[in-house]
């Protein structure tokens, strides 16, 4: 169990603020960070997700987001996706 900082960022300043949310994991915060871009669904604005220790573990646009949300929904499977070690890899 993790606690995390979300936050929306608009031309690089905090703009909205989440703090303290308590996650078993990363991959817990996609639904929360689903959320936030309906919420400020508009281009140039960022999702950032920072760790206990202030680091960055997400960072992704909105239109970024959207496109990928757009391309599961459908079945579309991107020829390049994260791998576990967070470099991208290619999909074999």
């Amino acid at each position: 169990m993790g606690v995390y900082d979300f936050e929306v960022l608009k031309d690089g300043a905090v703009i909205a603020a989440e703090q303290t949310v308590a996650l078993p994991d990363t991959r817990a915060a996609w639904p929360k960070i689903a959320e936030l871009a309906k919420a400020f669904d508009e281009p140039g604005h960022k999702i950032r997700v920072k760790d206990e220790a202030g680091g960055i573990v997400i960072l992704i646009g909105v239109t970024a987001l959207r496109r990928c949300a757009n391309a599961v929904s459908t079945g579309f499977r991107p020829h390049l996706q994260v791998g576990v070690s967070g470099t991208m890899s290619k999909q074999q």
